[in-house]
């Protein structure tokens, strides 16, 4: 029964953290759309969430360990999955210091990503494609059972280390597209996307008496009443 409310209380922190991670991403996005794009860091409240769901997985994790080993001294040694995965969850806390340590710092300065110097794009880039690439891979290995025999630990790290290149590669990306600071004289690609995603959506067509179907007879009695 404690196994089972662990694994229950593991699941509930990484719902909890993926749910918040995506929350905070996709209310970045929806101002990358415009010029001089400000981004600010996470709110206090998100943060709070995100910590507290580490805790959590964090004491989960390390009990679910305990009782592994005593159910089997070899329970770590020989599952090299479990091995890989505590040097994801290793790296992506040491990630969440430098995140709160310098890359929300240099959020909270509110300048616009145009102002950015390459090199702070760039680190942006990383320390946020690492974070989200680790969540969302440490969240799979937590349910990827068929992986626990057989699967080698360098073969683990490497699909990691190919979601992390991928994950930067995308954040940077985004930061390129958010630090146009005008429009160019001859829009390209870039100008053309950002008009696209800043068309107002069209009005909604009031109702009126032609969207009523011919054989909804009970609707013209009831306004003829």
């Amino acid at each position: 029964m404690m196994k089972l409310l662990l694994v229950y209380g593991h699941l509930l922190g990484t719902c909890l953290a993926l749910g918040m991670m995506a929350m905070t991403d996709l209310r970045l996005l929806s101002r990358v759309a415009g010029y001089r794009v400000v981004i600010e860091p996470p709110s206090t409240f998100e943060l709070r969430v995100i910590t507290s769901a580490l805790v959590l997985l964090l004491t989960t994790g390390a009990m679910l360990i305990i009782l592994g080993l005593h159910e089997n001294p070899n329970y770590v040694i020989g599952n090299e999955k479990l091995q890989a995965k505590l040097v994801l969850v290793a790296l992506l806390c040491a990630n969440a210091l430098v995140l709160h340590l310098g890359v929300f710092h240099h959020l909270s300065r509110m300048r616009p990503v145009a102002m950015w110097t390459k090199r702070q794009r760039d680190a942006v880039a990383i320390s946020v494609g690492l974070s989200n690439s680790m969540w969302l891979y440490c969240a799979f290995l937590g349910i990827a059972r068929t992986w626990n025999q057989g699967m080698p630990m360098q073969l683990v790290l490497l699909i990691g280390l190919a979601l992390f290149a991928a994950m930067a590669c995308g954040a940077r990306l985004v930061l390129g597209f958010a630090a146009r600071s005008e429009p160019k004289g001859s829009p390209d690609w870039i100008d053309q996307l950002k008009r696209v995603l800043n068309e107002p959506a069209p009005p909604s067509r009031a109702f009126d008496e032609t969207m009523v179907l011919p054989d909804d007879d009970r609707i013209r009695l009831r306004r003829a009443a």
